[in-house]
């Protein structure tokens, strides 16, 4: 499905309690309105939102600061779209500033001003694996033709010809570019091309599968490359057909098509060889099914069994051998959402809020689907008081959790954001007063710190030595966790903490100075980070001075285990006394 925009989050810590199924962070509040956003792999999360007048900013990552304002002027419209870990954002926006132009950014450089000149209107798309922007947009340097750019390159202009031409990304994996477009070089027709990014060569897809009179949509690449679309041309009967890369899939499952019985069919995803498609014709009675076809295997009707007569369907996502669809038909009485692994087929909505096939009982709409089954999706009922409220499906317990009672604990319409393949969902919800919170939820799964400690000049046994890990909401900026735990021996640690994203963690321990390690880092699974600690803090005060040399001086020649025995062989002498004095005025963090 086409998409012309990208979008971005911020944050703030709820602490859960044991047994929920998410830990949940708010990230801002006080928004009038919630627009779309962006969540990282990592973790990091981008919005747009309505804090003030009716500007739509970007807010990143640690609380309500305000990223576009200062750039756009007056008047503004900002949309995150994507976000490289080395060159940082990519996002879109509009403003007095930018003298009614709609200008492409990385961070707060414009770089589509000085590509298309004036009259301009730009869209950012995605980041190469370098780090260089692809983004389309259109101006008078182009003749004010809409065309592809990766950085100040662009890369349809060759392609299309001179004259009147448009072009529209709509995947980029790994270095290549699925997109469509028009121009004299397709004469009357509309192409679907591939472009490789190394190499800036570019082929055309649809030319010869379609033949003439062609109208071709890109969809999907996957990992390998392999490109989904759909099109129509005389070598199709003018029908729309879903291809994979040259082969057309729909055609020898849908077939046939006249003027009384027509065949339609789109393209919606692709993961590896799994495509999921719509598409009806008279073998469907004109009803639009959800279809999965596995290339080098077979196709399976998702829909038809489990609708019934009179249905409608649309497929939303695909991971891996996992299918999530939507749909309703006389079996269900409902729109339901659905999640379909091989040989299985599962209703959420109807598993989730009962009522059989009793026609107008609940809603379910499908957001994203994992390969191993989970699922986010929305869904309404009078159990959430007729409110959409946010769901994740874990498809082993086949039950669903809602987000939004286990977070806020009210009914109120949630609006979906953004996800990664961690199962982090970035999402809103309005509060009693009608502004917006926003919310950051990480699966509540058992989570490690661990790694390495240097603790120069400490010969015992670091097993004895108790860690203590404090983690910095990065909204708040308050302690939102503390956990402690002892080392192993062999200067190793790993310490269970609570998942989440947090700015910054304090690491403690008796003998040593405070140590704080900063930066936005997200805890989830097992997550390693090497550090070091400096001994000398006999009395915990967080400073080497005079008081830390008394007490080692006043238990010189004594055995102990206790933190006045700085390097832990078991007695206060030289060792001890010289730590002191080459750490003499240090303070912690």
């Amino acid at each position: 499905m086409r998409t012309i925009s990208g979008v971005i989050a911020g944050l703030t810590l709820t602490m859960s309690v044991y047994g929920q199924a998410f830990i949940h962070q708010k990230l801002g509040e006080n928004f009038t309105s919630v627009g779309t956003g962006i969540l990282t792999e990592s973790g990091l999360p981008f919005w747009s939102a309505v804090a003030s007048g009716s500007n739509l900013d970007i807010f990143r990552i640690t609380g309500n600061d305000n990223f576009t304002a200062s750039i756009l002027g007056s008047n503004r419209l900002a949309y995150p779209v994507a976000y490289h870990a080395t060159a940082g954002l990519l996002w879109e926006g509009q403003g007095s500033a930018l003298s009614g132009n709609t200008d492409v950014f990385v961070e707060t450089t414009n770089v589509s001003a000085s590509v298309l000149g004036s009259n301009r209107i730009a869209f950012g798309f995605g980041f190469t694996s370098a780090g260089q922007p692809v983004w389309y947009g259109a101006g008078s340097a182009t003749s004010n033709n809409l065309d592809i750019f990766r950085g100040g390159a662009n890369l349809t202009a060759s392609v299309l010809g001179s004259g009147s031409r448009d072009a529209v990304p709509m995947a980029l994996m790994n270095d290549r570019l699925l997109w469509d477009g028009s121009g004299p070089n397709t004469g009357v027709n509309r192409d679907v091309f591939r472009t490789d990014l190394s190499s800036s060569t570019t082929s055309n897809i649809s030319q010869s599968p379609l033949g003439s009179n062609r109208f071709a949509v890109a969809a999907a690449l996957n990992t390998n490359g392999d490109a989904v679309w759909y099109g129509s041309g005389s070598a199709t009967g003018d029908y729309s057909d879903v291809f994979f890369n040259s082969t057309n899939v729909s055609f020898p499952v849908i077939g046939g098509g006249n003027i009384n019985n027509p065949r339609d069919a789109v393209a919606f995803d692709v993961s590896g060889n799994n495509l999921i498609w719509q598409g009806r014709s008279a073998t469907t009675s004109q009803f639009f099914d959800s279809f999965v076809t596995t290339i080098g295997g077979g196709t399976v009707n998702l829909s038809q069994s489990p609708l019934g007569t009179g249905r409608d369907s649309q497929p939303i996502d695909v991971e891996g051998a996992s299918v999530l669809w939507n749909g309703f038909g006389d079996s269900v009485g409902n729109f339901d959402v659905f999640v379909t692994r091989p040989g299985t087929t599962r209703n959420l909505s109807q598993q989730r809020f009962g009522g059989g096939n009793t026609p107008g009982v609940r809603e379910g709409y499908g957001v994203g689907v994992f390969a191993s089954g989970n699922a986010f999706w929305l869904g309404a009922h009078s159990t959430t008081n007729s409110k959409s409220h946010l769901f994740h499906y874990n498809w082993n317990a086949n039950s669903s959790t809602n987000l939004v009672q286990e977070s806020v604990n009210r009914d109120a319409d949630a609006v979906y954001i953004a996800h990664n393949s961690a199962e982090q969902v970035l999402w809103a919800v309005p509060t009693g007063s009608g502004s917006f919170e926003v919310y950051l939820s990480t699966p509540n799964i058992a989570t490690t710190l661990q790694g390495t400690v240097a603790i120069a000049g400490f010969a015992g046994n670091t097993n004895q030595i108790a860690l203590t890990i404090r983690q910095y909401d990065p909204y708040t900026g308050n302690v939102a966790a503390t956990h402690t735990g002892n080392m192993n021996s062999g200067f190793t640690y790993s310490i269970a903490v609570t998942p989440g994203l947090y700015d910054g963690l304090r690491i403690t321990a008796p003998r040593c100075l405070a140590r704080n390690i900063p930066g936005l880092r997200r805890l989830l699974g097992a997550t390693t980070l090497d550090f070091s600690l400096t001994l000398g803090d006999v009395n915990g005060d967080n400073i080497i001075d005079d008081a830390d040399l008394l007490e080692v001086l006043f238990n010189f020649g004594n055995s102990s285990s206790a933190p006045v025995d700085l390097n832990g062989d078991g007695i206060v002498d030289d060792a001890d006394l010289l730590i002191v004095l080459f750490n003499f005025g240090a303070q912690g963090d």
